[in-house]
């Protein structure tokens, strides 16, 4: 469909060609005047769509469907999202985890914004409880979105502040920067996508706040992109992975500082099931690392069973194996060594102090692991 504003842009132009007629139809023969009418339309209709829009940007244009193709999880640029909803009650409301409406706005740029009736609901056992504003669940399966990447799914998780202040925003940082490192090291993993949020709280005489919040891939997406299945089973002993893939979830949430994870539940990590994984066991993918040392938040406190003082305090909880094998997950993430550090060293979104933090903790890792005697004394000594 041509936007109104082009449309009259055609006819504007064939006005002012028509009038040009007029006046030199009695000096200029008709034929030239007939050419130099055509040329102008010619040139109009094959000028540059993005140059059109710079003449003549036009008013901020609201669409509730917009359909698409694209995958929202491969765009590396942050969005920028609007929530309108009554966010005291939510606050009130989410203990019970109970689905509340919210109005959707995603600005695609400065001349279009898609609207959506959606549904939101607080999710994580923890941060539920503790948090005033905690992560939820943004429920698009009645919402209608004409996109094909997302039509079997039914809601997205979306990581937000827990609470006010500078650091706990830089907590959601932190922790969108460990599904990043991730990335790096599996591509088996949890894609994220970086949100500015925007909220107007309908129950506080639309008070506006923002901050930074990300989406995680829906594990239906995640399944996907490799053709597996979604292991839904909360029965299933580490053992029983494959584990080459869990010695890397095991190291990497060693080198995080993670140690709030479990195969069996599914706690922080679910399970693919990739072809013949009947013989070749499931495959981990790790999530939420809001209790990691590398996030450090200050509500985080490592379990009581392992006997460590603070989640900054390493534990490895992966399988007893061979030191061969622990050395080919070692020298995988050692080969991503300097890919990570520069990943972090570049993000924008965090002052240089923080970064300097995170990459310190990082490193803390890697100068472990060269020395000698680091698989006995700090995985073997605690493997399961």
């Amino acid at each position: 469909m041509v936007p109104v504003g082009i449309i009259g842009r055609y006819w504007g132009l064939s006005l002012i060609f028509i009038s040009l007629n007029v006046c030199v139809f009695n000096s200029v023969p008709f034929m030239k005047s007939f050419i130099v009418s055509l040329l102008g339309w010619v040139c109009f209709l094959t000028w540059p769509a993005s140059l059109q829009a710079q003449d003549a940007p036009g008013p901020d244009h609201v669409v509730d469907t917009i359909d698409t193709s694209a995958d929202i999880f491969e765009d590396p640029l942050p969005m920028e999202i609007t929530l309108t909803l009554d966010l005291k009650l939510f606050q009130k409301e989410k203990y019970k985890g109970e689905y509340l409406p919210v109005m959707f706005h995603y600005r695609f740029n400065d001349t279009l914004t898609l609207e959506k009736s959606m549904r939101m609901k607080a999710r994580g056992n923890f941060r539920r409880q503790y948090c005033s504003l905690p992560p939820f669940w943004l429920n698009i399966k009645k919402a209608g979105v004409q996109n094909q990447n997302l039509q079997d799914i039914d809601r997205i998780k979306v990581v937000t502040h827990c609470s006010g202040g500078k650091g706990s925003a830089d907590n959601v940082l932190k922790e969108y920067l460990c599904y990043k490192v991730y990335n790096i090291i599996s591509p088996v993993s949890f894609r994220v996508r970086l949100v500015k949020m925007h909220y107007i709280d309908t129950g506080r005489k639309n008070k506006m706040t923002e901050s930074w919040a990300f989406m995680i891939e829906p594990e239906e997406l995640l399944a996907r992109r490799h053709d597996a299945l979604v292991v839904k089973k909360d029965d299933i002993p580490m053992a029983y992975t494959v584990p080459e893939e869990m010695d890397l979830v095991a190291l990497f949430m060693y080198m995080v500082g993670n140690s709030d994870f479990s195969i069996t539940g599914r706690h922080n990590a679910k399970l693919l099931g990739f072809p013949g994984f009947g013989s070749k066991g499931y495959t981990p993918v790790p999530y939420d690392f809001d209790y990691s040392g590398l996030v450090n938040a200050s509500y985080a406190v490592p379990g009581e069973n392992l006997g460590i003082q603070s989640v900054r305090e390493r534990y490895f909880l992966g399988l007893c194996r061979e030191d061969q094998a622990y050395q080919l997950a070692i020298d995988h993430l050692a080969g991503h060594r300097e890919e990570i550090l520069g990943m972090i060293q570049e993000f924008p979104h965090l002052n240089s102090q923080v970064k300097d933090e995170m990459i310190a903790y990082l490193e803390s890792y890697f100068i472990e692991a060269e020395r000698s005697g680091f698989i006995q004394s700090s995985l073997k000594s605690t493997c399961r």
